[in-house]
């Protein structure tokens, strides 16, 4: 169960989330996988695109209805193919025939709860395959946690004419206002936020400012965001009691061993055991 409202932003995601620094990984780690694979909260595709370009068979998962429609409209348009699902991960329920399941991006943290993190692992296990495995990657609430101090940040300035400007497809740029879509004019989006709390539930308010070619302000937005701090063992200790075992755990996208005092993020390597 997710607490952001991804439908209204869903057009606008691309144009500032443009990081790419784990797609490597994960295409390394598709290699020996021949059948099907399933993402969750795969969002408008981010990661899928590159998956899917390398010859994966992927079904998408992602509970925003909008943030899927913009990923069925990429896949259109280069001519690719995948089965999307609109559903939320804490009650999926799907065939047990992936080979690989992954959830990306830190994006289990914005499950909220422990009974509502225990169900989306048990969602998985029943969707995987005998002997497959599930990467789940989450911040390092040690390292993370520093950024929870309630001053605003920058996240960064990003050009609205043309879509983002990285691997991802260009396309013009929109904004989904409440009622209607309407075309944004070439200008600039300027997108900050803070956050405040941590214990383990962290709320964060992010701000998105629309600017003409000119400076003219067009529009302000407000995101409200959750995303809890989970921890080492007592995420290991539900994945086992989902019935997943520990094979790894990386702490950095080139397959560094955790550390946790310095390591960025846990990068989950899991296995469903065998009944």
């Amino acid at each position: 169960m997710q607490h952001i409202d991804y439908n209204s932003i869903a057009e606008i995601y691309d144009l500032y989330v443009t990081a790419d620094y784990d797609v490597p990984f994960f295409l390394s780690e598709i290699k020996p996988v021949s059948g099907p694979v399933l993402e969750l909260m795969a969002g408008t595709g981010r990661l899928s695109l590159p998956l899917l370009e390398a010859g994966v068979k992927l079904t998408c998962v992602d509970s925003s209805s909008a943030m899927l429609e913009v990923l069925s409209r990429k896949l259109q348009q280069r001519g690719l193919h995948a089965e999307v699902v609109c559903a939320d991960v804490c009650q999926l329920s799907l065939p047990a025939a992936f080979e690989l399941a992954i959830l990306p991006f830190q994006a289990f943290m914005e499950i909220i709860g422990v009974e509502n993190q225990r169900a989306a692992l048990a969602a998985v296990f029943k969707c995987l395959a005998p002997g497959g495995r599930f990467i789940c990657t989450l911040h390092n609430p040690a390292i993370r946690r520093k950024q929870v101090d309630g001053l605003l940040r920058l996240v960064g300035q990003f050009p609205t004419e043309g879509g983002t400007q990285t691997a991802m497809e260009k396309r013009s740029a929109a904004i989904l206002s409440a009622d209607k879509m309407s075309a944004l004019p070439s200008g600039t989006l300027v997108v900050s936020g803070f956050e405040q709390g941590g214990n383990p539930v962290v709320s964060r308010q992010q701000f998105f400012e629309f600017f003409d070619g000119e400076g003219r302000l067009l529009e302000k937005r407000l995101l409200q965001m959750k995303f809890a701090f989970i921890e080492k063992d007592a995420f290991e200790q539900m994945a086992q009691s989902a019935g997943l075992r520990v094979a790894q755990l990386y702490g950095n996208y080139d397959r560094a061993p955790f550390d946790p005092v310095q390591s960025p993020v846990m990068i989950w390597r899991l296995e469903k055991n065998n009944l």
